[in-house]
């Protein structure tokens, strides 16, 4: 596994290799292909739409591009253009270490897969990811911000260490909110995030088609696993920030919007945080002198 050693860590990472996949959209039930490919040096995540006339096709994944957050998140260029369902693949190239990378889609939307970021990460960690001789940045949390929208509210604060709790989630059948809190290092993303799928998925996509997804629904994969899928699309859509976010981040009830509120009002607070090297940001957090080296889920490669 790649990026283990602080000299690559700090550099931005792309793919080794293209990698491909076919599914079906959660929304439409179609047919959609997923092609990830390399892409140079600070050039960002892309959506390509291949089904679009090529010189209207192009989405940067940023939250400027932000078009919708119901129900799910929804990014569009200056031509109308759109790509949906996003999460998981946002996450996924986040949490695996990939900076820079130019998705192609045969849709409107992301293809569902088993509902969860588990098969693009076994992809990305079957091409590999390779380091770019460029530094990487994140965003270090220097004072508290807060957001709230009624019952929902989130909130980032300064941390030795990235990580994420979410919290007041209830699962289908249950009465008693549940919380799920993990510090974003080593193979916590991996493990413990990725694999997690959204209970009755697949009820709802075969609502909207007779095949199946290719992958096997079974059993769930966690007691809580409702709360670490809510983890996972947080991730997701935190991708769309300017940097990975280096601080202690806290949602409870989290949806699409409350995400987007907390990313706005980092945007409009400055003066809360700062962009900084990952060297700079290893020397703040005492990372280059800890014997036992850690992967940041927020931009560390993990393989």
């Amino acid at each position: 596994m790649l990026y283990t050693r602080n000299d690559i860590r700090a550099i931005q990472g792309t793919l080794r290799e293209e990698i491909q996949c076919t599914g079906h959209g959660l929304q439409s039930g179609n047919e959609v292909s997923l092609k990830i490919l390399p892409a140079p040096a600070n050039s960002g995540i892309s959506f390509l739409r291949r089904d679009v006339e090529i010189s209207r096709a192009l989405i940067s994944a940023s939250w400027k591009n932000v078009f919708d957050t119901h129900p799910c998140t929804v990014l569009g260029n200056d031509y109308g253009v759109s790509i949906s369902r996003v999460e998981h693949v946002l996450a996924a190239l986040r949490g695996c270490g990939v900076d820079n990378a130019l998705i192609e889609v045969s849709g409107a939307e992301v293809p569902i897969l088993d509902g969860s970021s588990a098969p693009i990460v076994e992809m990305i960690n079957r091409a590999g990811v390779i380091a770019q001789g460029v530094a990487r940045h994140g965003i270090w949390i220097d004072h508290f911000v807060a957001v709230r929208s009624g019952e929902h509210y989130a909130f980032v604060k300064p941390g030795r260490l990235p990580s994420i709790t979410v919290d007041g989630i209830i699962a289908p059948g249950s009465h008693t909110p549940q919380q799920a809190s993990f510090d974003l290092l080593d193979h916590v993303f991996e493990r413990e995030i990725a694999p997690a799928r959204r209970p009755g998925f697949d009820n709802s996509l075969s609502a909207r088609r007779s095949s199946k997804t290719g992958y096997d629904i079974g059993q769930p994969r966690f007691d809580d696993e409702l709360t670490r899928n809510r983890a996972l699309e947080c991730l997701g859509f935190l991708a769309l920030s300017e940097a990975p976010i280096y601080g202690e981040l806290y949602f409870y009830k989290p949806s699409t919007f409350l995400i987007d509120l907390l990313i706005s009002e980092l945007n409009a607070a400055r003066d809360t945080w700062r962009r900084l090297s990952y060297v700079e940001i290893d020397r703040l957090s005492g990372f280059a002198s800890q014997h036992h080296e850690h992967r940041f889920t927020q931009g560390e490669k993990s393989g």
